[in-house]
């Protein structure tokens, strides 16, 4: 075998003792391409992984969910000593009761002034303490009001609901715990909405973008996944992107599953095992009028599959291609 551009040639064979036609097997060119895949870890995550906090302080008086458990949205999952609360609501309802008979006399008071003022039975000055009296009880009625609302809102706090429809997975706080704003009490997981996140190489992001098909590969299965988005962050030292993936099926995986992501190039290749080299070119042999037609592959590269555009029902020539010339005749066994 000769040497060329650093690759063995094989020897190129006359034909047929006879000098007929040369036998050959085909294929034709869809049936024979391969279509490589990429594949990158990935992890399926949950959109929503919540620590359920308290928002006010007290004392745990119940936990009603256990861990295991699955709960809606707005269920009430645990519950915090309400008394101290509730007595803060009564006071203030009295407090903005008395505010507003307060400010409802003063201002009698001062449209009496107003009066006696256009009549000249009571001095200007009178009636401006008048009105500033009355004026400064409006604003307590408000503060009061607000001081009100600010004691229902947290009496409405004495119920801790979950957020999401999602499943109990951790128990943090007891019941009798004494807890204060943001003690974390219960942790959801979002189990229905999940996605997946993979770590893609710089150079396979553009062959992700226009993948045929992408899967989530993980103990055996195979999700189908579509691309959502790419993250504009690329981490430094392995140069990855982060991509997001959601699940195109109503089945999903596992929160935590670990994986690999694998999609299939848009563009089938020729398997490296049907190219052949004449000369210093790689191509393969295809059938026209029963003649045998050598087709370069410019990109291919020997024990590589390699690019081709050639039409899909295009005859390939499998067996005996090694012996055939460009215009060489051939026939089917």
């Amino acid at each position: 075998m000769a040497l060329i551009s650093g690759v063995f040639a094989l020897p190129i064979l006359a034909q047929d003792a006879g000098g007929g036609p040369i036998p050959v097997s085909l294929a034709t060119l869809s049936s024979i391409l391969v279509y490589p895949e990429r594949d990158a870890p990935a992890v399926a995550v949950t959109l929503n992984d919540t620590h359920l906090d308290a928002e006010i302080a007290g004392v745990i008086a119940a936990i009603e969910a256990r861990v295991g458990d699955r709960v809606t949205q707005g269920q009430v999952v645990a519950r915090v000593e309400c008394e101290p609360y509730r007595i803060k609501v009564s006071r203030m309802q009295a407090a903005l009761e008395a505010g507003r008979s307060s400010y409802a006399f003063a201002q009698r008071q001062f449209e009496n002034a107003r009066q006696l003022s256009q009549k000249r039975s009571i001095s200007q000055e009178e009636n401006d303490r008048r009105e500033a009296e009355a004026r400064t009880l409006k604003a307590d009625v408000d503060r009061l009001s607000a001081d009100l609302q600010a004691a229902a809102y947290d009496a409405g706090k004495c119920e801790i609901q979950s957020p999401i429809d999602a499943v109990i997975v951790e128990r943090i706080a007891s019941v009798g715990d004494y807890v204060v704003p943001g003690t974390p009490i219960l942790r959801l997981l979002d189990d229905q909405n999940i996605e997946i996140s993979a770590k893609v190489q710089e150079q396979d992001l553009d062959s992700l973008k226009s993948a045929q098909s992408i899967d989530f590969v993980s103990r055996n299965a195979r999700y189908p996944v579509k691309l959502r988005t790419v993250l504009p962050i690329m981490e430094t030292r392995l140069r990855t992107y982060e991509v997001r993936l959601p699940f195109a099926e109503d089945r999903s995986a596992l929160a935590g599953e670990t994986g690999r992501l694998r999609w299939i190039l848009g563009r089938g290749e020729v398997p490296a095992d049907l190219i052949v080299q004449r000369g210093t070119t790689l191509g393969l042999f295809v059938v026209d009028e029963d003649k045998a037609e050598f087709v370069a592959l410019p990109d291919a590269r020997m024990g590589h599959p390699a690019a081709v555009d050639l039409p899909p029902e295009t005859k390939v020539i499998v067996d005996g291609r090694y012996q055939l010339r460009d215009g060489d005749a051939v026939r089917l066994p």
